[in-house]
């Protein structure tokens, strides 16, 4: 089965170089075997043929749509209502789908800045996979790539496309939750609850396998499995995680850390060699942000028939290395109590 298209949005506002730079990505990721296609939202009222055409005639004089096509190739115009969900729908046979704009989506995205234009960033950094500016990175953490860097930013993207593939991922979504009162699975978040939008990003990371740990209920684009030992913390999630996996490598996310940024979720998977692959930031070890071999379930069973059961004792079982993260720590948190959740919403609708 073909894996669905990669989406990546190229933002910024007006004149920061979008077209000029997926016009010099399109060649380049060609070269590379993918197949591409392009989405463009206009904010404008647009006009999809020239004046004189017939199928311009015909939309004039009131028709909800005309088609034109030869053994190659068609264009279809209908008077109807669309949104980028519908349009990648058209596109099943592309590898990567490049989006015009979309700076306020949820979309992994390069977000462009431009001298004397924009140097101060829009998007919303969990959302980030990388910068694309002349000027020099205004926030740190992130990789920074010159609009020139055309063949550096396409190999990129390409690793970005396969990234997921021969990936599980494993959401942990156990535990009480007795310091926040409630489920941090079913808190809203982004218009959903905290799970359906943390299984929404893992899946635009291109990983199809996706193991929710200790959740009773269900989600949608995920397989839900109960903890083997209950009440055993993470490290008995990641177990029952673990074992469930389809494949050797799992990138492992909590459930209450919805800000962790695109760019750092696939640098831990793209990094990933053996054992275990964590984040770090400011000298703090982040051991529910990492990439986990499969393997490592039997250590897991065996670390829990003790009595100290921890996820950091497993670090002491296998080869282990850390990528350090310089950003802001919100991004890398998880929320444990009301205000720290109130806190992260906040953050994530700017206010």
């Amino acid at each position: 089965m073909k894996q669905k298209p990669c989406i990546v949005a190229v933002s910024g506002i007006k004149n920061t170089g979008k077209t000029r730079l997926i016009e010099g990505l399109l060649p380049e990721l060609t070269a590379r075997g993918l197949r591409l296609a392009v989405i463009k939202h206009d904010g404008h009222r647009f006009e999809p043929d020239r004046p004189g055409t017939d199928s311009f005639r015909y939309l004039s004089s009131g028709a909800v749509g005309a088609a034109v096509f030869d053994g190659e190739k068609y264009q279809l115009v209908r008077r109807v209502p669309a949104d980028e969900e519908m349009l990648i729908a058209q596109f099943p046979e592309a590898d990567l789908i490049l989006l015009e704009g979309f700076k306020h989506s949820g979309f992994p995205k390069l977000e462009l800045l431009r001298a004397g234009v924009s140097e101060k960033p829009l998007c919303h950094p969990a959302t980030r996979l990388a910068f694309v500016a002349d000027t020099e990175a205004p926030e740190p953490g992130f990789p920074l790539f010159s609009p020139d860097d055309v063949e550096v930013l396409a190999e990129t993207l390409r690793d970005f496309v396969f990234c997921g593939r021969g990936f599980s991922a494993i959401l942990l979504a156990g535990g009480r939750s007795s310091r926040m009162g409630r489920s941090k699975a079913e808190l809203p978040f982004g218009g959903m609850r905290m799970i359906d939008y943390q299984v929404r990003r893992l899946s635009m990371l291109g990983i199809e396998d996706i193991v929710v740990a200790g959740y009773t209920g269900e989600v949608s684009g995920a397989r839900c499995v109960p903890d083997e030992q209950p009440h055993r913390g993470p490290l008995g999630g990641l177990k029952s995680g673990l074992s469930a996996a389809r494949n050797g490598k799992c990138l492992v996310l909590s459930v209450d850390a919805p800000l962790v940024p695109f760019a750092v979720l696939f640098e831990l998977m793209r990094r990933h060699r053996t054992g275990i692959t964590s984040a770090e930031h400011s000298g703090q070890l982040e051991p529910l942000i990492g990439v986990y071999d499969q393997s490592l379930a039997d250590e897991c069973a065996a670390l829990l028939k003790g009595e100290r059961a921890s996820v950091r004792r497993l670090f002491d079982k296998a080869d282990f290395q850390t990528l350090h993260f310089e950003m802001d720590p919100l991004l890398l948190s998880n929320c444990n109590t009301p205000e720290e959740y109130a806190r992260m919403c906040a953050f994530h609708t700017g206010r």
